[in-house]
């Protein structure tokens, strides 16, 4: 049985009216935030120094000065040899060098960097710092943290860093939990009624099991809003105006986010307080991560199979993302690679929670390296591995491209690489705003796409032209859209 727009999104948030919650619980008044502990010895023209080679800017007065290892952020003994114990964490990265000391000093705070930059430990850490220092929960407490994240994808992807967090020393008494639509809610009850201290929750759910009496948030004094920008995407705004007043008014909250455009910034306005810092890693426009090369090349319809074919050769033994706008069009390429002995599986709306979870699994694992995904399907996906995005179809809007360029070279050094085709039947309209976007990353044009361009005039559409935002509701102008999930 195919998923309704509820399952896709992981509840029933962001479309039409949303019924209020009721009065917020009575809260706790005192509480601590204050978590700055940093053991860095910049002096100020070394923290500029860092701050320009990083590309940071910052927002706000006061802001603490950047930790450039993981010994100078102040933290527990146990998270520094967590980070030191495993290859894969050489050193902060950008926003997590200044992220980590904004977070703890208690202040809200406004976070924007690119997909695959380090977000979630940025607000994991501090949360769990947070709710490590805090009086014990009692029953029908409630969550001392909550991360609100736009999908079941991402939240779970959350929620298994939060595990690896909750299994350090210093955090052994946190219980990490992980809520969201399309699942069984009778797990998620009984985990709330024995305790969770940091909840992971899609706010659809959330909003349920807050009106049956599983979770009260007066007991929450530390609120993230992860993918900021993806929650009025999806147009999730109506719920977040029920949930942020039922949390405890002192609360310290964090927002992130990949881009800044205005809707956002309001958003930040409305839930951060007048002193809230800001860091903003590379540009605050559109932009793609500049360890991902980027290849375009111009593609008839009829070409693109073969096209593929010849791109995957030398890719067999890698973990490969493939984006289509097409449920029809996933479960094609899904044949048409296994025929070819490529391990492919598709990935849509369409598919079971119980499927989704053995595709994720088989996917990190590699057993089915090649991941063939619509975007709704792959949002949330954080696999270190990937080697290569290929847009078998052009995404309908922009910003979309570099969401989905951004699933390579996520959190390590490495280069990953993105194979685009750009085909002038389906692609001609957006060729100009698409040229925009590639000549910011020094990306080679090719000729034929500037001539489509040229002649085209075409211009991309933003995504809030997508998306309703009076009520939350969703209209994307496109015939049979269930088949784009």
């Amino acid at each position: 049985m195919g998923y309704g727009r509820s399952d896709r999104y992981g509840d029933r948030g962001g479309y039409g009216y949303v019924e209020p919650m009721g009065k917020p619980n009575a809260p706790i008044t005192n509480f601590e935030k204050n978590f700055l502990r940093t053991n860095s010895e910049m002096s100020p023209e070394d923290v500029e120094k860092f701050r320009t080679a990083n590309e940071m800017k910052i927002t706000g007065n006061n802001i603490p000065a950047p930790s450039a290892s993981f010994r100078d952020c102040g933290f527990d003994r146990d998270v520094v040899d967590y980070f030191e114990n495993q290859k894969r964490y050489e050193k902060p990265t950008s926003i997590q060098a200044q992220g980590w000391p904004m977070a703890l000093s208690g202040r809200d705070m406004i976070g924007i960097a690119a997909t695959g930059s380090g977000k979630t430990l940025s607000f994991l850490l501090p949360a769990f710092t947070h709710a490590a220092a805090q009086p014990a929960l009692r029953p029908n407490d409630g969550p001392i943290a909550v991360v609100l994240a736009p999908t079941r994808e991402l939240a779970t992807q959350i929620e298994t860093v939060a595990n690896e967090l909750c299994r350090l020393g210093c955090f052994r008494n946190i219980r990490s939990h992980c809520v969201y639509g399309g699942a069984s809610a009778g797990p998620q009850k009984k985990a709330l009624r024995e305790g969770v201290e940091i909840l992971v929750a899609t706010p659809g759910r959330l909003i349920d099991l807050h009106k049956q009496g599983f979770c009260p948030l007066g007991r929450t004094t530390f609120l993230v809003l992860d993918e900021a920008d993806r929650m009025l995407d999806m147009g999730f705004e109506p719920q977040l105006n029920e949930i942020v007043p039922q949390t405890n008014p002192g609360r310290q909250t964090l927002m992130w986010s990949a881009t800044w455009p205005k809707e956002v910034k309001e958003l930040a306005y409305r839930y951060t307080s007048r002193d809230a810092i800001q860091v903003v890693i590379g540009s605050e426009e559109l932009e793609v991560n500049k360890k991902i090369v980027q290849n375009v090349e111009v593609v008839s319809v009829h070409d693109k199979m073969k096209k593929l074919l010849y791109i995957l050769q030398d890719y067999r033994a890698e973990r490969v993302l493939i984006f289509c706008n097409r449920k029809m069009t996933c479960d094609r390429l899904e044949r048409e690679l296994r025929r070819e002995r490529f391990g492919a599986t598709a990935l849509h709306g369409d598919k079971s929670q119980g499927a989704r979870d053995a595709i994720f699994d088989n996917f990190k694992r590699g057993r089915d390296p090649v991941l063939i995904a619509t975007d709704v399907a792959a949002r949330g996906l954080d696999v270190k591995e990937i080697r290569m995005v290929v847009n078998y179809d052009l995404p309908h809007n922009l910003e979309d491209y570099v969401h989905r360029v951004g699933r390579t070279a996520r959190g390590s050094e490495e280069k990953g690489y993105a194979y685009t085709m750009f085909s002038p039947e389906e692609d001609s309209t957006l060729a100009r705003k698409f040229i925009e976007i590639l000549k910011k990353s020094n990306v080679e044009i090719p000729r034929e796409m500037e001539e489509i361009a040229q002649r085209s005039g075409g211009s991309s559409r933003s995504r809030y032209d997508r998306y309703s935002r009076g009520r939350g509701g969703y209209s994307s102008g496109r015939t049979n859209s269930r088949d784009y999930y």
